[in-house]
């Protein structure tokens, strides 16, 4: 049986700091400023324990620009670790979506394109694959897509990250976290998993 890396549980105060995180490539200018709240979510995600996070606030809060720099730095750190070498099929190693598909892309992505350095990825096809130097690649696209939510059954990602949470049924959050199973160069990674939200009064009632 595989062996879960323990590099990959590591507690808050080994969290990876995001300028070491990018050293794959060079990017000088990239070196995001967390919030305090945002770097409270990013040292509970890193826990050992902790297998996903809801992140919630008002409207304006940077949960999607969060949302995005987390699972950029996922995918980073991925490659990092695994020791993985720019590859003519990228791994797929994690998913972001929303409810509804044309959402993701006029709101989640088009943050994606603001805040992450446009030399490290690309992006290719509909619903988008954002392709990380060529490496590995996170899928994306909305839960309305039956096409998207099928192919959960086979997946496997080491994470996910849903913006705007309190639109998805549990069904469909369910199917979502049986994908984190990826194994990569025989390295079982702990599955992660991030849910923002902008919830009504009584939502949790």
């Amino acid at each position: 049986m595989m062996q879960i890396d323990a590099e990959f549980e590591k507690e808050a105060d080994e969290a990876v700091d995001a300028a070491q995180a990018v050293t794959i490539e060079d990017i000088p200018d990239f070196n995001p400023d967390f919030t305090p709240r945002q770097t409270m979510a990013l040292d509970t995600l890193a826990l050992a324990d902790v297998k996903e996070i809801l992140y919630g606030g008002a409207k304006g809060g940077g949960k999607s620009v969060f949302g995005c720099y987390w699972c950029f730095l996922q995918a980073v750190n991925i490659i990092r670790k695994c020791n993985i070498q720019p590859r003519t099929h990228p791994i797929p190693v994690g998913f972001m979506g929303r409810k509804r598909g044309v959402d993701f892309t006029n709101t989640t992505l088009e943050t994606w394109k603001r805040f992450i350095p446009e030399e490290a990825y690309t992006i290719k096809g509909k619903p988008a694959e954002i392709i990380i130097w060529d490496r590995v690649k996170i899928l994306t696209g909305g839960l309305d897509n039956s096409e998207i939510v099928n192919k959960f059954n086979s997946a496997e990602y080491a994470f996910y990250f849903i913006d705007q949470a309190e639109e998805v049924d549990r069904e469909q959050i369910g199917e979502l976290r049986a994908t984190t199973r990826l194994i990569v160069n025989g390295r079982k990674l702990p599955g992660k998993g991030l849910f923002t939200a902008n919830p009504a009064p009584s939502f949790l009632k």
